[in-house]
């Protein structure tokens, strides 16, 4: 059996520590690879890991196994390009189901001989040349670091960039005043437990892109030897002009052309980023086993199959995103805090037109400063220069005032009451 993470001894523990009160999951003779939890009531089981797994390898057994009978037995998303043993012909009885849900995307990796080939093949010289001028205005503004922690990650370290990864989801999804689920604190504390230890055994990776020492961008993801799964994945919305999401796939494929990874999964979801950069596409499936000579299995197998059913015709009408956005009206619930992004502009002004004497010197990261921040951001990204050579100073006269100093030129930010 083909190593797969999802199956892994540590996401298993980890799973049922946060979500099965630590109890282990069942295993059956008919399938190898997967073990289950049961419904409480009804004889109807479902992979351990249920929505958290993103492709499970597994085998049916071609021993005589029984163990099924009078039984149901949901797997979840199971993408087509994965090659899994289905054959039940020698099991009597035992039939399987494929309940399609999502369409996902994926780079197929191995079938280039590089980045720059891959590159060639999905984008025109503009967009390939657009991508360049991101990353070098991102390295002529910041000192920049690129580090992918796969295999060795300190706890300190992991400390810092988990913590930094929790705050950027806020500061992300309040900015856009919409819920988080991965900020729920059970799902985020299973996630704070489980991805420490799968990077230590390359079960699983942390991209960090670091501006002045800064996590700007983030993303984990699941590994197998030949396989790299996006799992989750935030920038600073600061940086917004510099595409750092873009910058992040970018930098992930070279990482995955260079370490041997064949397929890189972007998984499911209708995001334009996924169809851009992605160069195939598959079908994922539940796989659903049940006891074709039960009567009991036949009807949990059919209410089964019609409620996933009725679930993605309510997701391709858009209900759950209408449902999602009303719940976190009513409740505010997957949102910790209130931010207000206010609009300031910035202007090249003469040295000697700012008053020394009424300034006071602040820290260009200090939450007060972030939404003049974002408009100086915006502004370097045009007109390039070193963040390290800037001294950022606010005005003791106007409070929405602040002065910048830098090798160039002398700037000044005010609030934008236009």
């Amino acid at each position: 059996m083909v190593s797969n993470p999802f199956t892994s001894e540590t996401f298993t523990r980890v799973w049922s520590k946060h979500f099965n009160d630590s109890e282990k999951g069942l295993s059956f003779r008919f399938i190898e690879g997967v073990t289950f939890i049961k419904h409480s009531k009804l004889p109807y089981y479902r992979n351990v890991g249920e929505k958290l797994t993103n492709g499970i390898a597994f085998k049916t057994s071609s021993v005589n196994a029984n163990d099924f009978k009078g039984k149901v037995f949901l797997v979840r998303d199971i993408p087509s390009y994965l090659n899994v043993d289905d054959d039940i012909e020698k099991l009597p009885g035992l039939q399987l189901k494929k309940i399609f849900q999502y369409e996902g995307y994926i780079t197929r990796v191995s079938d280039f001989d590089s980045l720059d080939v891959y590159l060639k093949t999905i984008y025109k010289s503009n967009t390939r040349s657009k991508l360049r001028r991101n990353v070098n205005r991102l390295e002529a503004c910041f000192d920049v670091e690129y580090i992918m922690y796969y295999g060795c990650i300190s706890k300190t370290d992991f400390d810092v960039v988990f913590d930094k990864f929790y705050k950027l989801f806020e500061k992300r999804y309040t900015d856009k005043n919409e819920p988080c689920g991965e900020l729920e604190p059970k799902l985020w504390g299973f996630y704070s437990e489980l991805v420490y230890e799968m990077i230590n055994k390359k079960q699983a990776s942390l991209f960090v892109i670091y501006c002045d020492k800064q996590p700007v961008g983030i993303t984990f993801s699941y590994h197998s030897p030949d396989k790299l799964v996006e799992a989750l994945t935030v920038f600073d919305i600061d940086y917004y002009r510099y595409n750092i999401g873009h910058t992040t796939i970018l930098k992930m494929l070279e990482w995955s052309f260079n370490n041997n990874v064949e397929i890189f999964d972007y998984t499911q979801g209708d995001f334009d980023y996924k169809k851009r950069w992605s160069n195939d596409t598959y079908k994922t499936h539940y796989y659903l086993f049940y006891d074709s000579k039960s009567i009991i299995s036949q009807i949990v197998a059919l209410g089964v199959v019609s409620y996933f059913n009725l679930k993605r015709y309510l997701r391709d009408k858009n209900f759950n995103s209408t449902y999602h956005k009303l719940k976190h009206r009513l409740f505010k619930s997957s949102v910790i805090k209130e931010s207000f992004v206010e609009p300031f502009i910035v202007e090249i002004i003469v040295e000697g037109d700012v008053e020394i004497s009424h300034l006071k010197e602040i820290d260009i990261y200090s939450s007060g400063f972030m939404s003049p921040r974002r408009a100086l951001f915006d502004f370097l990204y045009m007109n390039p220069q070193s963040v390290k050579n800037l001294k950022i100073f606010k005005s003791n006269k106007d409070v929405d005032t602040y002065f910048v100093f830098g090798d160039a030129n002398v700037l000044k930010i005010s609030k934008d009451v236009a």
